[in-house]
């Protein structure tokens, strides 16, 4: 069975999102690292993000062509295998069981070892931003995704055969367990954020993701755990809550 610590790279990966750009500032020194290191990662994205604008220029259709065309971009710039575009309406998303069907056939088709997604519970981050709808609904979808409904060998049959996920990797969430140290790759996760200009435009945002990711690296901890040395702090990292389903041998 695999061990899902820090230095844990996974077969195959699959990241499930509500908008293009949230699994880049959320989980992508994660993910550019894991593809680096072999790890087969797919990118599922439930909505277009296709009200993520206040430029009128825009409508709902041009702009997800251009928040798609920026995704596929970033996602080759962090090695990522595929992207899968599912098409709900952006600031309308909800965790029904038809939503939770149609990511039950992704898991199956795909078969990923882990799941990544963001915790449905994080609706407030101090007292400087309110949690996204769709993401609250992205990650209750997901995770109801993963456990039981992709491993039932009764339910959904044609949705394909049953798969069981290893490990759910929880993001943005107050009650992490596991940070990845992401040093080597932050880089690569800034150069597949400003692919998405449509939302960042040309501003750099390199101060503000090396500030989150040291910040998140102060919050792991240092000494020693249960008797055992723990490694030593990361200097950059992304932090998870990491829910094992399947267990480690003894």
């Amino acid at each position: 069975m695999p061990r899902f610590d820090a230095e844990y790279v996974p077969r195959s990966a699959m990241a499930i999102y509500a908008h293009p750009d949230d699994i880049e500032f959320t989980v992508g020194g994660t993910v550019a690292k894991w593809a680096r290191a072999g790890c087969e990662v797919t990118f599922v994205l439930i909505t277009s993000g296709n009200s993520g604008t206040h430029d009128r220029k825009f409508t709902r259709k041009t702009l997800e062509r251009v928040r798609e065309r920026e995704e596929r971009e970033s996602a080759r710039i962090l090695g990522v295998a595929r992207v899968v575009f599912l098409r709900h309406g952006d600031c309308e998303l909800v965790p029904t069981l038809a939503l939770r069907k149609e990511l039950v056939r992704r898991i199956r088709r795909h078969r990923p070892e882990v799941v990544l997604c963001n915790d449905p519970q994080a609706l407030f981050f101090d007292d400087r931003y309110i949690n996204h709808p769709d993401h609250l609904a992205a990650g209750k979808a997901a995770l109801e995704a993963v456990f039981p409904c992709a491993e039932m060998e009764l339910l959904w049959p044609v949705a394909g055969p049953v798969h069981k996920v290893h490990a759910v990797y929880v993001s943005s969430t107050v009650a992490p367990n596991t940070w990845i140290e992401v040093a080597d790759t932050i880089e690569t996760k800034i150069a597949a954020l400003a692919a998405h200009r449509s939302q960042l435009g040309d501003r750099d945002i390199s101060p503000m993701i090396l500030e989150w990711a040291r910040g998140e690296a102060r919050r792991a901890p240092a000494g020693k755990a249960s008797g055992k040395k723990s490694p030593s702090r990361p200097k950059n990292a992304e932090a998870f809550r990491v829910m094992r389903i399947v267990r480690e041998e003894n």
